[in-house]
């Protein structure tokens, strides 16, 4: 994917390719779990401890469950048909991520680092 996916995390959680923009979410669960995935971007998230933190309240044969639910909302939103599968979602058996290759952040531009020898200052 040549023109990545913009995030932005700022004054509200906003998605954008070109003209496409994405504001709604099929629930806020689904909104949070995007978040928290763009905002972790270099990460990969395990599963059990995205159920733990998303759905507290549900029983154990709920949760995993829960998890597909989102992550299959999420692909049907930024994979729909034509697009591979992983080119922004990537998820198996045991962990959940977003791409970092076809994703950026408003967090992760803010985000600017010295270089070691100017920490001094």
């Amino acid at each position: 994917m040549n023109d990545p996916r913009q995030i932005a995390l700022f004054g509200g959680l906003r998605a954008q390719r070109k003209d496409q923009v994405i504001t709604r979410f099929r629930t806020q669960k689904v909104a949070s779990l995007f978040a928290y995935l763009a905002f972790h971007l270099r990460q990969a998230h395990s599963r059990e401890i995205l159920v733990e933190m998303l759905w507290p309240e549900s029983d154990a044969p709920t949760l995993l469950n829960s998890l597909s639910v989102a992550t299959s909302s999420l692909r049907s939103q930024f994979e729909p048909p034509g697009v591979p599968q992983g080119t922004v979602i990537r998820a198996d058996r045991f962990s959940v991520s977003l791409n970092p290759a076809t994703v950026t952040t408003d967090f992760a531009e803010s985000v600017i680092m010295k270089p070691a020898d100017d920490w001094r200052t």
